[in-house]
């Protein structure tokens, strides 16, 4: 064989090596395989598509019974380490350490100053409550979320889910449920931590990239704002903002926590429950900033039955106190209807409810109230409280969570 055969032989041989690699590298890249960057992805040269999913679509019904739920409750329950009797270290007071008898011959002692015991912030089953009745889908969204959450305060990250609903995507109808997921999930995240009082969900759009090549799609799904836009709430504007907020907000709660002067459980609840209806207004506008969460409630005293709602869970949840957020109808004493939120808190092994906001009447001109009205709904049992309240469970249009059975009694 001649010098030229065997140039023609290795030029043949290194062609179709360079073919199968690119063959390799082609299926690798077209199937998802391995995850290419965009920069060198052959997919760049076919179809892609971006669609924005505007108004998600809730579901009809959640598949939880009572019996579920109050289950899961009592399943979690050691994790709120409710303290002893003995040792009840949510005195928010300073405690200084008794005197011992000292013989005579024995020089004075100097005493010791006592710390001041204050009730670390502790994580209990109820601040998952929403969660656990979420599918799969949702769950997955309000943990990529919620792991994000200090990186959302800037109001443009976008959270990324990559391929993680791709297979989901590909089922008939899977467009659907994930944008129920989308829907159920947020709006679940906001009901457990009413901390993330800076983020105005109908700001957030959830994006499906769909790369495509002949009959393959691929599916890349994140969640963000619309550009030149934000998804922090009115009178955010940056990251900072939000931060100076916090602050003034975990002060707000650490001056309730100093005004706590007894342990016990019902103490806290009832101290909580009435620095709320003290300090706050209720909002009549409807119009005004702000009004459904933390912020409006506690900073600018004036909000609606959500923001009396998630003021009460947000400072019981800083000292361990189980407490949820309830949706419903509550009928006035004219007998007209309206969308309403309240709370759940557990004293005892039983759970009774408040609503805050029916105990903070408005009061018209120089009209006097009764004492007895600032408590007609404070740890009310289900005989009494359903009279003119009922739960739906409807954190948004056509959900239906379950909620803790109340005790038939008042507490």
């Amino acid at each position: 064989m001649g010098k030229k055969d065997n140039l023609a032989a290795g030029l043949m041989t290194a062609f179709i090596i360079i073919i199968l690699l690119l063959t390799a590298y082609f299926c690798v890249d077209i199937f998802g395989i391995v995850d290419i960057p965009k920069s060198i992805s052959l997919t760049r040269f076919f179809g892609n598509t971006t669609e924005e999913i505007i108004s998600p679509r809730p579901v009809d019904e959640f598949q939880v019974t009572q019996d579920n739920i109050d289950e899961w409750i009592n399943d979690n329950k050691d994790d709120e380490e409710e303290p002893s009797e003995e040792e009840p270290v949510e005195v928010i007071e300073r405690i200084m350490p008794e005197e011992e008898e000292q013989p005579e011959e024995q020089p004075p002692q100097e005493e010791e100053p006592a710390p001041v015991v204050t009730p670390a912030k502790r994580d209990n089953a109820t601040n998952k409550m929403y969660y656990y009745q979420l599918d799969i889908y949702g769950k997955m969204i309000y943990d990529r979320v919620y792991d994000n959450i200090e990186k959302l305060k800037t109001g443009t990250y976008v959270v990324n889910f990559d391929t993680l609903f791709n297979d989901l995507l590909h089922e008939e109808g899977g467009d659907a449920v994930l944008e129920e997921a989308f829907q159920f999930g947020m709006n679940a995240l906001l009901f457990d931590h009413p901390e993330i009082f800076f983020l105005d969900i109908t700001k957030m759009y959830m994006s499906t990239e769909i790369t495509s090549f002949g009959p393959l799609k691929t599916y890349r799904v994140s969640i963000g704002n619309l550009e030149g836009e934000t998804y922090l709430s009115e009178t955010f504007f940056n990251e900072q903002s939000v931060n100076m907020v916090t602050e003034m907000l975990e002060t707000i709660k650490s001056n309730v926590r100093g005004t706590v002067i007894e342990g016990n459980t019902y103490d806290i609840v009832r101290t909580v429950h009435d620095y709320l209806i003290d300090t706050m207004d209720y909002d009549k506008s409807l119009e005004k900033d702000n009004i459904y969460n933390i912020y409006g409630a506690l900073i600018n005293r004036e909000a609606v039955c959500e923001g009396y709602a998630k003021s009460l869970k947000y400072i019981l949840d800083d000292f361990g106190i189980p407490c949820v957020i309830v949706c419903g109808i509550g009928q006035n004493s004219n007998g007209d209807t309206e969308s309403h939120a309240w709370n759940y808190v557990r004293i005892d092994e039983n759970w009774y409810a408040i609503d805050a906001t029916w105990d903070d009447p408005v009061i018209v001109g120089d009209g006097y109230v009764s004492q007895n009205v600032y408590t007609k709904y404070f740890l009310k049992g289900s005989r009494d409280f359903f009279v003119d309240h009922t739960e739906d469970g409807r954190i948004v249009d056509d959900a239906h969570f379950i909620y803790p059975t109340l005790s038939e009694d008042n507490y």
